[in-house]
């Protein structure tokens, strides 16, 4: 866990922040099965690890591409992708939209962030608490192209957005990312 990674989730009083550390090893994110489809993609297992604030383990995530996808093009949403993220305690909402910023904060120039605030809005409007047990799933298609978000099967928004899909996706995959520990575990698998 980096200073600065501290420093934001003391600064802004957040509970639970949900990503800031990870371990690799939890039972729960080895759990995940080693291959998922999206529309007619066979996606495989590219990673995964648990994402922890302080001394709680927030969620599991999985990261699901193409088996021969190139790390390059995952980054870029030049390919199919799942990441899946399975809580393991409740969470409000806007400790959520409170990561995505520091994370954006930190990938984005003001100029390029209020460009993007709206679609990130759009997407982080549709996100509600969490419980123990909730399963949200970002998934990206580019060749249809169709961005999505569920929650435990139920899909709450949908944009046809590859930048958007970029950005969402970055906030675990781009650098800086949300976590280094975590990124390393969900690309652990590429090349």
């Amino acid at each position: 866990m980096t200073i600065r990674a501290v420093l934001i989730g003391l600064a802004q009083g957040l509970a639970l922040v949900a990503m800031i550390g990870c371990s690799g090893g939890s039972a729960l994110a080895a759990s995940f099965s080693s291959e998922a489809s999206l529309g007619d993609s066979d996606l495989a297992l590219q990673g995964a690890g648990t994402a922890s604030y302080m001394l709680w383990d927030v969620y599991d995530a999985a990261l699901y591409a193409p088996a021969d996808a190139s790390q390059d093009a995952i980054i870029n949403a030049e390919v199919p992708m799942s990441l899946l993220l399975e809580y393991r305690r409740d969470v409000d909402v806007e400790d959520i939209r409170k990561a995505t910023r520091a994370a954006l904060d930190d990938q984005y120039e003001k100029e390029e962030r209020e460009a993007l605030r709206s679609k990130i809005e759009a997407i982080q409007n549709a996100m509600t608490d969490v419980t123990d047990g909730d399963r949200y799933r970002l998934d990206w298609d580019p060749d249809v192209p169709r961005l999505s978000l569920s929650l435990n099967g139920d899909t709450r928004f949908e944009s046809d957005d590859g930048e958007l899909a970029r950005v969402y996706f970055g906030i675990w995959l781009a650098e800086p990312p949300l976590s280094d520990e975590l990124r390393a575990a969900l690309l652990s698998r590429t090349e």
